[in-house]
């Protein structure tokens, strides 16, 4: 890129700690941002632009900072060294990263950056969860049956890597263009859907090893039958035997099916799309823990619990109070 990232945004620059701390937790969300020189220091220069889905940061530290944003259930980071070093870590793995390497933080962890030294500088990448998990399911062809959990180094020499960066920083420059077509929805949603595919190519996860093997052939007719009617009603109080009726073959035929095709059996399906339509519900904050349960077939609050967390990572009054800001750090 000929010039620094977001030139046009510059949200501060050459400020006190405490309007750099404010401006940063506007641009992202509550932390505890901590001067390890002293309050009365420099603050640093804090850059941003938005997207929809997708929030971009270039932070230049004037003093050696600590950054701690504790868990964020609502969204997956990507930070981008470009100068100096930092240390960070997420649940008990730790990295010193420096100029060219990148970390990606997951929502189910909590992660802090330790250590930003005086003078360094990154590009802080924030994106909606609900983006990143819708995508991955277009990729795969199906519903996710466990949290998404990258790698937490990113390496950025490899060629997916590369071609990764190189896609952010054409977001970076539409970003920064005052009359391109990034202000059209139609050319945003690319770029966004652009970024984070590439992302789910090039990073390793989880899911990595079903991505980028030959893609088997579609679901046989049955299977696909009781797939589309959990899909399509969740909160129904189906047995196994009324979707074996539905697809047409015995319960122990349609178990089978499942488990070659999709790895759990039909009810642990049946619950996994019941416990992800929570999880969308109370991400938008707009309905009540109990409310979105009961609205999705879950009766048993506290096996329902046990459940979300076991999936998610987290309970979901935390996901409900980091949609809605009543958690500091959204944690």
């Amino acid at each position: 890129m000929g010039r620094a990232p977001l030139a046009s945004h510059v949200l501060c620059r050459d400020s006190g700690f405490d309007d750099f701390r404010e401006r940063l937790n506007e641009l992202f969300y509550p932390a505890d941002v901590i001067p390890l020189s002293g309050a009365d220091g420099p603050g640093g220069e804090l850059r941003g632009a938005r997207t929809e889905h997708i929030t971009l940061g270039l932070m230049t530290y004037g003093q050696r900072t600590r950054v701690d944003p504790g868990r964020t259930p609502s969204h997956y980071h990507v930070n981008v060294v470009l100068r100096g070093a930092i240390e960070a870590t997420t649940g008990r793995q730790e990295l010193v990263a420096t100029a060219g390497d990148a970390m990606v933080f997951p929502p189910t962890r909590q992660h802090r950056l330790m250590s930003c030294g005086d003078g360094a500088r990154h590009l802080g990448i924030k994106i909606d969860r609900r983006l990143v998990e819708a995508e991955l399911q277009a990729l795969l062809g199906r519903p996710l049956q466990a949290p998404l959990d990258f790698a937490f180094g990113f390496d950025l020499t490899s060629a997916p890597g590369r071609s990764w960066r190189n896609t952010l920083d054409l977001l970076l420059t539409e970003s920064d263009s005052t009359d391109g077509l990034i202000g059209q929805p139609a050319v945003q949603h690319h770029l966004e859907r652009l970024l984070v595919s590439g992302l789910l190519l090039a990073q390793t996860h989880n899911y990595t090893d079903e991505l980028l093997r030959p893609r088997p052939p579609a679901y046989p007719r049955t299977v696909r039958k009781a797939v589309d009617l959990v899909d399509a009603h969740p909160e129904t109080p189906f047995t196994l035997g009324q979707l074996a009726q539905a697809a047409g073959v015995s319960a122990r035929r349609l178990q089978e099916g499942f488990r070659e095709h999709l790895g759990v059996t039909p009810m642990t399906y049946l619950r996994n799309v019941r416990l992800d339509r929570v999880h969308t519900d109370l991400l938008t904050g707009a309905t009540g823990v109990t409310e979105a349960a009961g609205r999705w077939g879950f009766t048993h609050l506290s096996r329902f619990s046990a459940a979300y967390r076991s999936r998610f990572g987290v309970a979901p009054s935390e996901t409900l109070a980091g949609a809605t800001g009543q958690d500091r750090g959204e944690r």
